[in-house]
């Protein structure tokens, strides 16, 4: 053995000298080999110190030969190791043992610990003595490291919970996890050999394959999800990892594929899905995917030309079906129509439930709207067939809005579905179980109001409202009676702007009930500081019809009474419109008189422009009737509206009413009012709106016109002689231009016959001996000779006709004039 031939003891005087020389050459020669191997030779003596060992160890250690050599050959065992070593070795030392193999920590230089595989062997002397041990020392730092971590991957193969399966470079399986088993369903010993292809779903295309392959070639891995087929025939669904494996020299060898199964997070996730944009109760999608597919299908439109129209559909009479049979019943009911719904529109369209029993459909890829009606009716129609419900039958029907889209503005999709649902709304207040389309135009009305309401309130709030106040005086002694408190917005940017111009946007608006309320509280408190200032003015204030509706009206009104204690309910009067005061007659009746009781009287306003029916005038209690100035303004030369003022005054006073005419814009206005036997007024002619502060000046400075003051009422017959001046007038304005100087071919004018009949009354003898009625009666007859004669010419119509016939026209009507001055002076 080589032990033994190299680490024999020689006995110096048992050889030869030629034979002791041959012994050194090849002891030096066998050292030289024993240099050249990796493996540490080493030799002990009896006492465990190194007796020989060769360049390996100090690369295994990091110390020199000769530096070690006479060293316990334990010194570099690693603490932990020292009780094992030193048992192995007392062993051999004392022939217990005749040879041993164990793997030890070894120290080495530094600190660096090194794993060594340790063969010792026990030597023995020439008579059978131990003489120490010989043996190898073999570095296994590496070795143990690579079986640790093979150790470790066939832990994670066998342990990990994804399914692992590797294949061969040609496809058959080589090997699979538990985890594979468990998922599959499929055995080891079954798949081995086989192609991975045993579990193939068909729900991948071939494609599908060609892709991942390519991927796999190209970067040397894919990833994705797969369908596959469990042994049972069941579908799942995994998330799979494939990496190809190549050897030192870059050769493919085998595939290796990781996967877990994800079916039961694809159901949840597919679950969530569905919460997220389905309706829980129909199943119908919910606004969330609404949102996404008409977003879509707007798309879809603004590229390819198409239209897409969206109906807002609310049920009709559901509420009842809930109150009668129950929520339940109710639930079913919008179960059963939402697949009526669904079955109605085509395949292509989206079926949507906000909420509550209001539906949404969205019809996709339509030229127009007038294309969606029969769509519309053929729904409304399917909605409003009876059905039966846990056996109760039912009937209910629905109120629908269209909107289109593109429009000729850009809407979103949220803007869309607005305008539907405006449009709904008109269909509901239209009668319901219809549809309506869209107004674009009453949209954009609505809008804007809906921003004028908001400046509005924020003007109230911010308090840019102030009153100005319009006298009402006495035509025969000039007094002041009271003044209307007109409202103003004081506008930021506008200026101050009139009623007319924010009013008529809060109709039937919430918020005119809080302006009201203002007004009605400011007109208080101004009232008083006119009190503090020795001036005792009355004011008339407007109220709507949806005031005087309010239950608390009359308390409010008791309230306010009461936090101003100094001001004298008969100095308040409320202003109605007579059109708000007909459309309850008995309740605003019942009003005015608990409003009469606290001492506030009423006027009705703008008189003449509702029914004004005598059993009205008799059952409403209001003291004052306040005429239209439509009448007013006009009646100078519109014998109708003369007519109309001359009726409502002469029922104002067979009724005791009293009597104010709006729109006295001139004296002359004034003055034909009190010829009339209307005595109070308003008007520019008078006096415009003012602020409060300017008040006290102008009832200074106020004197009535003469023109007005020499007015007197007219005896009932007199009024012929009104009608005739005005009739005149009228004849004037209809049959000559703007100049007055050339007369058309018309009729002899009325007031000839007015004037005739008033004429009569008078008798000839006085015609006679009246100067100012001979030249009246001249007047006549040759006005009307003049007009005989225009229409016996039969002038062509370009023809100008005389001008004498205009100057007739207007001596005639002098002459009335100066005949009604006489008369009010007689």
């Amino acid at each position: 053995m080589l032990s033994n031939t190299i680490f024999q003891e020689q006995h110096p005087c048992a050889t030869r000298p030629d034979s002791a020389v041959h012994a050194t050459q090849a002891a030096d020669s066998h050292g030289t080999i024993l240099d050249e191997l990796r493996q540490v030779i080493f030799q002990t003596d009896h006492q465990g110190r190194w007796r020989f060992l060769n360049r390996a160890w100090e690369a295994l250690s990091g110390r020199p030969v000769a530096a070690t050599l006479g060293t316990c050959c334990l010194a570099l065992v690693h603490a932990d190791d020292q009780e094992r070593a030193r048992a192995a070795l007392d062993q051999l030392l004392s022939s217990q043992r005749d040879c041993c193999r164990l793997e030890l920590r070894f120290v080495g230089s530094g600190g660096a610990i090194r794993w060594v595989e340790v063969f010792a062997r026990s030597r023995v002397d020439a008579g059978g003595a131990p003489a120490g041990t010989v043996g190898t020392l073999f570095d296994v730092t590496d070795r143990r490291a690579a079986h640790h971590q093979r150790r470790l991957t066939a832990g994670v193969f066998s342990s990990a919970a994804e399914g692992i399966i590797i294949t061969s470079a040609d496809g058959a399986i080589v090997d699979v996890n538990a985890a594979f088993e468990d998922i599959t369903g499929y055995a080891r010993a079954e798949v081995l050999g086989r192609n991975p292809r045993l579990l193939s779903s068909g729900r991948q295309d071939k494609a599908f394959y060609r892709d991942m392959w390519r991927s796999i070639e190209q970067s040397g891995s894919w990833s994705g999800e797969v369908w596959n087929r469990r042994k049972c025939g069941e579908f799942y669904v995994e998330r799979l990892t494939i990496a190809g494996i190549r050897d030192d020299e870059g050769v493919l060898t085998h595939h290796v594929g990781v996967f877990a199964d994800i079916t039961r997070q694809k159901q949840q996730a597919q679950h969530l899905e569905h919460i997220a944009h389905y309706d829980p109760l129909t199943g119908l999608a919910n606004r969330r995917l609404l949102a996404d597919r008409l977003q879509q299908a707007m798309g879809r439109a603004r590229r390819h030309g198409a239209g897409v129209a969206v109906a807002c559909l609310d049920l009709d009479g559901f509420k009842a079906v809930n109150e009668a049979h129950g929520h339940e019943c109710g639930d079913e009911l919008l179960v059963a129509l939402g697949r009526r719904i669904q079955d109605a529109v085509r395949e292509s369209d989206t079926t949507c439930r906000l909420g509550g029993d209001e539906f949404v459909v969205v019809f996709d890829g339509v030229e127009s709207l007038q294309a969606c009606q029969p769509l519309m009716a053929r729904l409304l129609q399917a909605i409003a067939e009876p059905l039966t419900v846990a056996g109760t039958r039912l009937c209910v029907s629905a109120s629908a809005g269209l909107a289109f889209y593109p429009q000729g503005e850009d809407v979103d999709a949220d803007q869309l579905i607005r305008q539907a649902d405006q449009a709904m709304y008109d269909a509901k207040m239209a009668g319901k179980n219809r549809f309506c389309l869209f107004d674009s135009q009453g949209y954009h009305v609505m809008v804007a109001r809906a921003e004028e309401i908001e400046a509005l309130e924020g003007a109230l709030a911010r308090g840019e409202f102030a009153l100005h106040y319009q006298p009402i005086v006495h035509l025969r002694t000039g007094a002041l009676n009271s003044v209307e408190a007109l409202v103003r917005w004081n506008h930021p940017t506008r200026g101050c702007l009139p009623p007319g111009a924010f009013l008529p946007a809060l109709d039937g608006h919430p918020l005119m009930l809080a302006l009201e309320n203002w007004v009605l509280a400011e007109a208080f408190r101004q009232h008083e500081r006119w009190l503090d200032a020795g001036l005792d003015i009355a004011i008339s204030v407007n109220m709507s019809g949806a005031q005087l509706h309010r239950k608390d009206f009359v308390d409010e009104l008791r309230a306010l009474l009461g936090a101003h204690p100094r001001v004298d309910p008969r100095r308040i009067k409320l202003e109605v419109l007579e059109s708000s005061a007909l459309a309850d007659l008995d309740h605003v009746s019942g009003l005015i008189a608990q409003c009469a009781a606290l001492g506030v009287g009423f006027a009705l306003d703008d008189f003449g422009t509702g029914y004004s029916s005598l059993r009205y005038l008799k059952q409403l209690p209001a003291r004052r009737i306040k005429i239209d100035q439509g009448f007013v303004r006009d009646m100078l030369q519109d014998p109708d509206d003369l007519a109309i003022l001359e009726g409502i005054i002469g029922m104002a006073a067979a009724f005791k009413r009293e009597v104010v005419a709006e729109g006295a814009e001139s004296d002359a206005h004034a003055a034909m009012l009190v010829q009339l036997g209307c005595l109070l007024a308003q008007g520019y002619g008078i006096a415009r709106p003012m602020p409060p502060a300017a008040l006290p000046a102008w009832l200074a400075g106020w004197r009535l016109p003469a023109a007005v003051a020499a007015s007197v009422p007219l005896e009932r017959d007199d009024i012929l002689l009104l009608k005739a001046l005005v009739e005149q007038r009228a004849w004037q304005a209809a049959h000559c231009d703007g100049a007055g100087q050339q007369p058309c071919r018309a009729a002899a004018s009325p007031a000839v016959q007015a004037f005739d009949e008033w004429l009569a009354l008078r008798g000839a003898r006085q015609a006679r001996a009246d100067e100012r009625l001979r030249h009246a009666v001249s007047c006549r007859d040759t006005f009307v000779a003049q007009t005989g004669c225009l229409r016996a010419t039969r002038l062509p119509e370009a023809d100008a006709p005389p001008a004498c016939c205009a100057a007739a026209s207007l001596a005639f009507a002098d002459a009335l004039g100066a005949l009604l001055g006489q008369r009010g002076k007689e």
